[in-house]
Order: C-alpha cells, then structure tokens, then sequence
C-alpha cells in the first residue's frame, strides 16, 4: 500500500507548500541553526549534515555566523516528511530537492507522482506483469480483476501469451481497494473515467490546433518538443488535482 500512502502524501504536501510563507528568495525571519534545530525537531548536527549533503541552500553569513531563513525550514519539513513517513533514502531525496531547486515545486511533485506511477521499473524499462503474477503482486483476486479490465479500469497491453499489466495497474488496483473499503462504489472511477475520456480528446485537440503549430512554425527540435510535452502534462496534472479540491469545497 504503499504508493497510495506517497499519494495522499503529495495531496498533504501540496498543502504544506501553499501555507507556508517561505516560498519567497529571500526570507524576512531568520534563524540560528539553534532556532532552526527547534523549528524544525531536528538536531543542529543533522542540520549541518544535510548542508554538507548539499540539500539545503547556502546559509546567509553575518559575519561568522550562519543565518537560515524560512525556505531551509520548509526543505527540512520536506526532508523529514520523505524520510520519516515515506522511508525514502537521502540519495532519493537529494534528487527530488535539486529538482525543487532548479524547476519548482511543479516539477517535484511531477517527479513524486512518476515515482509513485512507476513502482515496478528495472533499469528504466517497465516490468509487465501477466495476470496472475499481478493476483500474486496485489492479492487482488481473478473475477475482480478480469471486471476492472472489463470496464477498462484497468490497462494492460496484449502480447503473445495474454495480457501483460504494468506498475499503473497495480496502483489503481489498490486505489480502487482503498476507495471500496471506504465505502465508495466503483462505479465512481467509471464515473471518472468516462469524463476524462472527453477531457482528453480536448486537450489532444488543443495539443494539435495549437502547440503544434507553433512547433513547425518555430522549427522546434525533438528534444525541446518532448521538453515543452513532459511540461504541459505536469501543468495540466496539476491544474485537475488543483481545481478537483477547490471545487469539492465549493459544491
């Protein structure tokens, strides 16, 4: 179950983002690392390591004093998150700060849902599971799964000995088993489905009426056109989780 438990992790940490105030530069509080190691829960040695580790930004010097501003408290609160609650190793970690870093918080939580998309990858190559090695992986049993697929709740892909089903399937198998034990029918992911079925098809209309376009007209090498794609899925992904929680609040 764990990548449900990294999903509804990223929900309350898109939370974390927008509440806290440190998301500006340049930080009006400042901090000892004393104050720091109190703010946060964490020991000042632990501070220090994950300064040398690189994972923090520079502290500002006054003098020979270091002073940390409200962003180092924000990526300690991330730090401990991922590593407390998710037990992701630091190497991990480091990776999702320097995309943090470089791109935003929009690419990190991009770079978390791929991780939590992708539980079954060997060498950067997806592993297919046949139908019963999905039953063995999950639990799940046959009828269950044979009615997912049916509906097309599920997504395998055919080969020469049958359906093979990927990493995404055995996520939303246990999505669907986690909404069911909450007492929602799945007739909602049908619901859901069916809906962004038609969201799609208008976006691959938009995506060939006008970015497209503007690709041959500009003479946008491949490597930048997969670039500007990888981007616009992540704001469109981002744009549905956001809208979705605004408007269950709103009806």
């Amino acid at each position: 179950m764990r990548a449900v438990q990294l999903y509804w992790y990223i929900i309350a940490l898109q939370h974390v983002w927008h509440s806290m105030p440190g998301m500006v530069q340049k930080s009006v509080i400042m901090f000892t690392i004393d104050e720091l190691a109190h703010n946060s829960g964490m020991p000042s040695r632990t501070i220090r390591f994950y300064n040398t580790q690189g994972m923090l930004p520079p502290p500002a010097m006054r003098g020979r004093v270091a002073y940390y501003g409200e962003e180092h408290l924000l990526v300690l609160n991330i730090i401990k998150e991922l590593k407390e609650r998710q037990n992701l190793p630091l190497e991990t970690i480091k990776q999702l700060l320097e995309i943090r870093a470089r791109y935003g918080d929009v690419q990190m939580n991009l770079a978390l849902k791929q991780r939590l998309l992708r539980p079954l990858t060997r060498g950067g190559q997806e592993v297919l599971l046949s139908k019963e090695a999905l039953i063995r992986q999950t639990g799940a049993n046959e009828e269950w799964i044979d009615e997912l697929t049916r509906q097309d709740l599920l997504f395998p892909v055919k080969a020469e000995n049958g359906l093979m089903y990927s990493g995404d399937d055995i996520l939303l198998l246990q999505i669907y088993e986690r909404l069911e034990a909450l007492g929602l029918p799945i007739a909602l992911p049908a619901l859901i489905r069916f809906h962004l079925r038609q969201l799609v098809r208008n976006e691959l209309a938009a995506f060939e009426q006008y970015v497209q376009t503007r690709w041959r007209e500009e003479g946008l090498p491949p490597e930048q056109q997969a670039e500007q794609f990888e981007l616009i899925l992540t704001l469109t992904d981002t744009l549905i989780s956001v809208m979705q929680r605004k408007l269950l609040f709103q009806l």
